[in-house]
């Protein structure tokens, strides 16, 4: 009886899923050179450069601060701090997924000279406005400062908050972009959405002047427990809690994993459709 023996057949690939992710870890070196192409980009033209990176937030906060705390007088207790705080988050995942989707779907003259793993452009997108949200955190600390507020050793966990909210617009970015790549149109809608998304996230207002019978439908945002993990540690001046951990690493994981796989089951579709 003759013995069954595998046989290697080179030309077999492994789950899309794995494979994309051994060509993000062989191009790991493009993703740095592209985070800094768009730092670099995104700078070139500006009188004030890096500066804007600081001021902008400032200028918006200024402005937010003076409307809505004459307008609707919330009771809260530094107030520039909670409104810049959540800006920051917000501000990160909306510019970061907008860029992804956008460095994605123009890839397609560039991916068809040269291989190139899309994935590549999405980690970088992420990873160069990482670095604008460092440079951010500058003014921020600066008001926290000058007003006062609480500090705590809790903001030493701001860099693992951060990887979180990264992790998550990553997923969501990806999501979009596959969306995107079938229909050209998902990209402008996306933009409308995220102003939607905005106003339903407790960035500017307090989750308190909410009606007690829609705290429940907020509460199914995403962004509303990412962003008050961040407040925690920053405006706060305390540790989350374990429950507030587990909820935003959930959110975390589950969007990456799902957008991960979205992304590399569309290969296909970037190839013919973009």
């Amino acid at each position: 009886m003759l013995r069954e023996t595998s046989v290697y057949d080179s030309a077999r690939r492994p789950p899309a899923v794995f494979e994309e992710l051994q060509e993000l870890f062989k191009y790991r070196g493009l993703v740095a050179l592209w985070s800094v192409r768009n730092i670099t980009l995104r700078y070139k033209r500006s009188m004030l450069g890096v500066l804007w990176t600081l001021i902008e937030p400032l200028m918006l906060m200024g402005i937010l601060a003076v409307v809505f705390s004459t307008v609707f007088r919330f009771a809260l207790d530094n107030y520039p701090v909670y409104i810049l705080s959540g800006l920051l988050v917000f501000d990160f995942f909306s510019r970061s997924t907008q860029q992804m989707v956008d460095e994605i779907i123009a890839s397609q003259n560039l991916a068809q000279r040269i291989h190139l793993p899309r994935s590549a452009l999405a980690v970088a997108s992420i990873s160069s406005y990482l670095m604008n949200w460092g440079l951010a955190l500058v003014p921020l600390f600066v008001i926290m400062f000058f007003l006062k507020s609480p500090v705590s050793w809790s903001l030493l966990l701001i860099p693992v908050v951060m990887a979180i909210i990264a992790l998550f617009a990553l997923g969501v970015g990806l999501i979009v972009s596959s969306v995107g790549a079938r229909f050209h149109d998902f990209k402008i809608t996306y933009s409308v959405l995220l102003t939607a998304w905005l106003y339903a996230t407790p960035v500017i207002y307090p989750l308190e002047i909410v009606p007690e019978n829609l705290r429940t439908l907020f509460r199914l945002n995403p962004l509303l427990h990412l962003v008050d993990l961040f407040r925690s540690i920053v405006y706060r001046a305390e540790v989350p809690s374990l429950e507030a951990w587990l909820i935003c690493c959930a959110l975390a994981l589950g969007s990456a994993a799902l957008g991960w796989w979205m992304f590399t089951h569309s290969q296909r579709v970037f190839e013919y459709h973009v």
